[in-house]
């Protein structure tokens, strides 16, 4: 059976994939997003929790559209989630439960689907555990607030110039990565290429 592939831009995980650094500030740390710390051990429980939902959605990791391996993915995620909360709190920009609500009722049901699809496979999609679902929407909804500050229009002249102001606003909150997850190549567009160096925990297993 064909799995339903859920689609949603987050241009929020692009700029915090990019921006990270290669060194790490703190031993036993997956990551430092401004002031937080993302323990190895954290980051553990959510790759655990994601993987036992693939498993409970009958799917194959080879189906998912990932970037990178699950460690990997299920870590930038986690560091977009962190960077637009601490910069959304920064602005003032804050998100209702009910935004929230209504935004996974419309991934849920899109493509006209007859049937509204489990949170649980829409996180499996988009890479969170589905524990951290609601705080990726969120962060989601944070980012097309502050890119309409910022300008963002209908036009892509003005979307593009509100893309920058707010990777330059994004920069400000320093994020530290570990190496041992690998080395992430600002250069990429989000394909093969993401990291130069895929790290201890970034290697794919082959397809059997």
């Amino acid at each position: 059976m064909k799995s339903t592939r859920v689609r949603v831009i987050l241009a929020a995980v692009a700029v915090a994939a990019t921006l990270t650094a290669c060194s790490q500030e703190q031993i036993g740390a997956a990551a430092v997003v401004g002031d937080q710390r993302i323990g190895s051990g954290e980051l553990e429980a959510d790759v655990k929790e994601y993987e036992a939902a693939v498993v409970a959605s009958g799917l194959d990791k080879s189906q998912l559209q990932l970037r990178g391996s699950v460690p990997q993915a299920v870590l930038t995620n986690v560091i977009a989630i962190e960077q637009l909360e601490q910069l959304g709190a920064r602005k003032g920009v804050t998100v209702t439960e009910t935004e929230v609500d209504t935004f996974l009722n419309q991934i849920a049901t899109q493509g006209g689907q007859s049937r509204r699809m489990p949170d649980e496979q829409i996180a499996v999609n988009v890479g969170v555990p589905p524990s951290k679902l609601r705080d990726l929407v969120r962060i989601t909804l944070v980012e097309r607030k502050l890119l309409a500050g910022f300008g963002a229009g209908q036009d892509e002249a003005s979307q593009q110039a509100a893309s920058q102001k707010l990777a330059q606003e994004a920069a400000t909150i320093k994020v530290v990565r570990s190496p041992r997850y690998g080395v992430v190549n600002p250069q990429s567009q989000g394909g093969a290429d993401s990291y130069v160096d895929a790290g201890r925990f970034g290697a794919i297993p082959a397809s059997s």
